[in-house]
C-alpha cells in the first residue's frame, strides 16, 4: 500500500515515515500543505496521513479539496489539539466517511459494519476484505489485488487462504440479510453487488 504523509515537523514526519516503512507500505512524504495537495491530486494513495496544524495551510482545507475534486482516499488526521470541535470538522471535511454496498455500511472511521442499521460482527482481516471490495461493488477484484492491497508481503498466493475467508465473510452476510454478496467469477476473482433474493450469492 502506498501511504501519504504530511506534517512540517520534521522529527514527526521522519518518526512516522520509518515505522510505515517497517511494515512494509510504500510512503511519499510532503511537508508543506501545497506540497500535500500537489502530490494527492496527481497520485493514488491508499491512505493519506495528515497533521491538522501545517505551516502555509489548514489540514482541513486540504481534505476539502480533495473530497472537491473527487478524491475518497482515506484520511487519518492528527492534531495536538483534541477538542470535540476539531474533531466535528474533521468529520464534516471528509475524513469520517462512510461506503455503502445495499443495505451495507462501513463507517471507515470507527470500523463499524451494520447492514440496516444493525452491527455486523467480522475479524479484522474480514473486515479489510469487505471494504476493499466495497470499494470496488460492482467490478471484479482479483486474487493478486487482494494479495496485495488486504494480505502482507509474507502471503503466500498459492493457498486458498483467500477463498476461505471469501466464504466466511459471505455466510455472515447472508446471515445478516445483506443486499450486497460476493460471488466468484471463476478464473479471474470477485465480485460484490447487490442481489435479488432469488439471485445464487455463491
Amino acid at each position: 500500500m502506498r501511504i501519504l504523509v504530511v506534517d512540517d515537523d520534521r522529527a514527526i514526519l521522519k518518526l512516522i515515515t520509518r515505522v510505515l516503512r517497517d511494515e512494509s507500505y510504500a510512503v511519499d512524504t510532503a511537508s508543506t500543505g501545497e506540497e500535500a495537495r500537489t502530490l494527492a491530486l496527481v497520485n493514488e494513495y491508499d491512505g493519506i496521513i495528515l497533521d491538522l496544524q501545517l505551516g502555509d495551510r489548514h489540514g482541513f482545507e486540504i481534505l476539502q479539496e480533495l473530497r472537491r475534486n473527487g478524491r475518497p482516499t482515506p484520511v487519518l488526521l492528527y492534531s495536538g489539539r483534541a477538542d470535540t470541535e476539531s474533531i466535528v470538522r474533521g468529520l464534516d471535511a471528509g475524513a469520517g466517511e462512510q461506503t455503502r454496498a445495499g443495505n451495507l455500511t462501513l463507517n471507515r472511521l470507527t470500523r463499524r459494519v451494520t447492514c440496516n442499521g444493525e452491527d455486523v460482527s467480522l475479524t479484522s482481516m474480514e473486515l479489510k476484505l469487505l471494504e476493499h471490495l466495497m470499494l470496488r461493488t460492482g467490478e471484479t477484484v482479483t486474487r493478486s489485488e487482494l494479495h496485495d492491497k488486504v494480505w502482507d508481503m509474507h502471503f503466500d498466493p498459492s493457498s486458498n487462504v483467500i477463498d476461505a475467508h471469501v466464504a466466511r465473510l459471505r455466510k455472515k452476510l447472508q446471515r445478516a440479510g445483506a443486499s450486497a454478496a460476493i460471488t466468484t467469477r471463476r478464473g479471474m476473482g470477485f465480485v460484490l453487488d447487490s442481489v435479488t433474493p432469488s439471485e445464487d450469492a455463491s
